[in-house]
């Protein structure tokens, strides 16, 4: 038994290291394509177009995804079993990094709605992209309101502690590093977690899948006059239309077991807290499903560049060149050596 959760916990932080190399590499791709187009002399000949609000949206995704990204090797280190031990102000230290990666993956959640509603409304309307919006108003606000409730995790929150012994590598417990005087740290845990599953899950899913199933209602029902002009337009339709689909689904599969999770520990009694210090915490769990099914819904942040991005062919072309560019600067450096 010790030896296949040793293997589990091996497996598991593997995928964890590896979520964030991926989510670091893929939205640099889209900062290096979207910030640089303009003026870069490699880019020149296919990047001579304005900043949409689509590609502004998109950037703060990358934002987002990337700050998701460095949380994860920070919480190794300070949310590991030593330094929560050894360390004073070690709940307030955690629950800090927790908190980013809660405002990135809730900001990361609100980026998508906004990024769906922005593709219907130009599939509605294809006029909309002369009269460019002010995306940023709308952007301030996702940071604002994520960030607002990122914050109740200082007061309760359950966070991965990991190298607790050679046996057990990571395991899953709720900090409590404030004490509340009219509520009790269990009941305020148990309201965060379902204001998290309304807010950053149902009501986003209902707003994806029906922008999304309005999109495709739309692009199914066009068609174009020629043959020639028929095949590419329904090359496009199929390729947009996948999108949409791989969007819902991919959505729905990565945020769907988390959230069950949770609202099981709304119901579920909660066990006994031990104090410590000044620091509340409950008994360790390493519970395989809640491990796997966290890593999966922090996942997103290394494949939405490559969803959102990789099916346009204009950021296809770019990685391309940017890979070759890569290339021959590695042949030259070698021939020069």
């Amino acid at each position: 038994m010790n030896q296949f959760v040793t293997l589990r916990d091996i497996v598991l932080l593997s995928l964890y290291a590896l979520t964030s190399i991926l989510s670091l590499i893929g939205n640099a791709f889209v900062f290096r394509i979207s910030l640089r187009r303009h003026n870069h002399m490699w880019f020149q000949s296919t990047t001579n177009f304005p900043f949409t609000t689509s590609c502004i949206f998109l950037l703060n995704l990358a934002i987002a995804d990337t700050l998701l990204g460095l949380t994860i090797p920070v919480e190794f280190v300070f949310c590991s079993k030593y330094f929560v031990q050894n360390i004073t102000a070690s709940s307030y230290v955690c629950a800090g990094n927790k908190s980013m990666q809660t405002l990135a993956y809730n900001v990361s959640t609100l980026t998508i709605c906004l990024i769906a509603y922005d593709r219907y409304r130009l599939i509605e309307n294809p006029l909309e992209k002369y009269y460019p919006k002010k995306p940023f108003p709308v952007i301030l606000l996702t940071w604002i309101f994520s960030g607002l409730f990122a914050a109740t995790c200082f007061v309760s929150t359950k966070v991965n502690i990991y190298f607790n012994s050679y046996e057990k590598l990571i395991c899953s417990q709720i900090l409590y590093p404030l004490r509340m005087k009219y509520f009790s740290n269990d009941t305020i845990y148990k309201i965060r977690s379902l204001c998290l599953i309304l807010l950053f899950y149902i009501i986003p899913l209902l707003i994806i899948t029906s922008l999304c199933l309005l999109t495709i209602r739309i692009i199914s029902r066009r068609t174009v006059i020629g043959v020639r002009e028929f095949q590419t337009f329904k090359q496009s339709r199929t390729r947009s239309i996948s999108l949409l689909m791989i969007t819902i689904i991919v959505f729905t599969l990565s945020h769907s077991p988390i959230h069950f999770i949770y609202l099981r520990d709304i119901f579920h009694s909660s066990s006994k807290v031990s104090l410590g210090r000044s620091i509340q915490i409950t008994k360790c769990q390493d519970s395989t499903m809640y491990l796997l099914f966290y890593w999966l819904s922090i996942s997103g942040c290394c494949y939405n560049s490559i969803i959102y991005s990789w099916f346009n062919r204009k950021y296809q072309n770019l990685v391309y060149k940017c890979c070759r560019l890569i290339v021959c600067c590695e042949r030259c450096n070698a021939c020069s050596n």
